[in-house]
C-alpha cells in the first residue's frame, strides 16, 4: 500500500494558497532581500487643558490625551513627534506649577512610554509665553510674574531629557530644536521661540538639510508657516517664512507638521520652484477647539484638501520604502476611547 505522509506539504501549500486568495487583508510580510520596510509615526499637538475646564488644573485635556494614548499604543507606532503646546503653561493654569504640568502630561501620556515608543516633542507657545509681537498687552491679572518664560523652559528641559532626545540643536536651543534619523527617514524638530517669536534658525536647519541623504524628509514646528485662525505665526515675518518653505521644498520634504489652530486642516502649497508641500494643521488632541472662516488669508498660494474643526484626534503616518500614507484619526465619540475612526488619507511617493 502507498504510503500518503509525503503528501501533507503540497495539501498545506495548496490550502494555504487558496486562504490568501480568499483573504486579502492578511498582510504578507515582505519577502527577504527586497529591502522594503513598513513602519508608522505619529504626530500629536496642542494637547493642553481647554480654558477654564474643571479638569483639577492639571493644564492638560486628560480624558482626551489618555483616549489618543490607548490608540497610539493600539497601532504601536516606532516614534511619537509632539508639535508643541502640551501643557496651558504660563496661561490659566490655576496656579499649577510649571514642573507639575509636565508631569501631569506625563502620567496621560504614560501607556505610550510603558511601550517603549519614543517622544519627541518641541515647544508651542504655551510652553514659552506670552505672545509679544501680533496681540495687544494682556489684563494684568493674566500677565505670568517676571521670569515665567526662562523658568517654563527650564521646566520642559528638566522634564524631557531622555537620552535619545537629540542636543545637536542651534546654541541655546538644545533639546528645543535638533534634527534626528530613524529608518529611511530624516526628523527636524523647530523651536519657534528661542531665537524670538515666529522665528527659526534658517543657517542651522540649512546645515542639517544640507546632510541629509535619506530618502523621506519630516518637518515638524508648532506655529503654521501660513496663517489660517491665528495670527501670530511664521507668516509674521513673510520673507523669513518664504525661505524656510523654500529650503524644505529643495531638501525633498512633503509635509510640514504644525498645530497652534485648534482643529485639523490639510492644505496644498507649492513653494516658489512649484515644489509640493502640504501643510498639516494637527492641533486637534485636546485644546478648545475653535471654528474657522474657511478662507486663508494667502489663498492666491493655498489648496485646502480637508478640514475637521468638530472632533479631536491625531496623525498617523505609514512610510513603505518610498511610499507614505499619511492619516488622520477623529475621535468620534469622545466617551469611548475605542471610538477611531479615519476621516482623511492621502498619499505620495518620493523618488529614491
Amino acid at each position: 500500500m502507498p504510503s500518503h505522509k509525503n503528501h501533507w506539504p503540497v495539501l498545506l501549500a495548496l490550502i494555504l494558497a487558496f486562504s490568501l486568495a480568499g483573504a486579502s487583508c492578511i498582510r504578507v510580510a515582505t519577502p527577504p532581500g527586497t529591502g522594503v520596510s513598513t513602519w508608522k509615526f505619529a504626530v500629536v499637538t496642542d494637547t493642553q487643558g481647554p480654558n477654564r475646564a474643571p479638569d483639577g488644573h492639571s493644564c492638560v485635556n486628560d480624558s482626551v490625551v489618555q483616549a489618543i494614548a490607548n490608540d497610539i499604543v493600539r497601532e504601536h507606532p516606532d516614534l511619537v513627534l509632539i508639535s508643541g503646546d502640551l501643557v496651558n503653561g504660563w496661561f490659566r493654569n490655576g496656579g499649577t506649577p510649571y514642573p507639575v504640568q509636565y508631569q501631569n502630561w506625563k502620567k496621560a501620556m504614560a501607556p505610550v512610554y510603558r511601550s517603549g515608543i519614543r517622544v519627541y516633542p518641541i515647544r508651542g507657545n504655551h510652553d514659552d509665553g506670552p505672545e509679544r509681537l501680533v496681540l495687544p498687552p494682556l489684563p494684568a491679572h493674566l500677565e505670568p510674574p517676571p521670569g515665567s518664560s526662562a523658568r517654563l523652559k527650564k521646566a520642559f528641559q528638566e522634564a524631557f531629557a531622555e537620552s535619545y532626545i537629540p542636543k545637536n540643536g542651534p546654541v541655546g536651543e538644545e533639546g528645543l530644536t535638533y534634527s534626528f534619523s530613524y529608518q529611511n527617514a530624516f526628523f527636524v524638530g523647530l523651536d519657534q521661540y528661542s531665537g524670538g517669536q515666529h522665528k527659526i534658525n534658517q543657517a542651522w536647519l540649512d546645515r542639517q538639510l544640507e546632510g541629509n541623504s535619506l530618502a523621506h524628509v519630516f518637518i515638524y514646528g508648532h506655529e503654521p508657516a501660513f496663517e489660517l485662525h491665528h495670527k501670530d505665526n511664521l507668516a509674521c515675518f513673510p520673507g523669513l517664512r518664504d525661505t524656510f518653505w523654500d529650503s524644505i521644498g529643495k531638501a525633498g520634504a512633503r509635509i510640514y507638521f504644525c498645530g497652534h489652530d485648534h482643529f485639523y486642516d490639510r492644505a496644498l502649497i507649492a513653494d516658489s520652484r512649484g515644489r509640493p508641500i502640504r501643510q498639516m494643521i494637527g492641533g486637534s488632541a485636546g485644546g478648545k477647539r475653535r471654528t474657522w472662516s474657511g478662507v486663508y488669508r494667502e489663498a492666491d498660494r493655498i489648496t485646502g484638501e480637508y478640514h475637521n474643526d468638530e472632533l479631536y484626534g491625531y496623525i498617523l503616518v505609514t512610510v513603505a520604502g518610498p511610499d507614505v500614507t499619511v492619516r488622520w484619526k477623529a475621535l468620534t465619540h469622545p466617551e469611548d476611547d475605542h471610538s477611531w475612526q479615519v476621516l482623511d488619507t492621502f498619499s505620495y511617493t518620493v523618488r529614491q
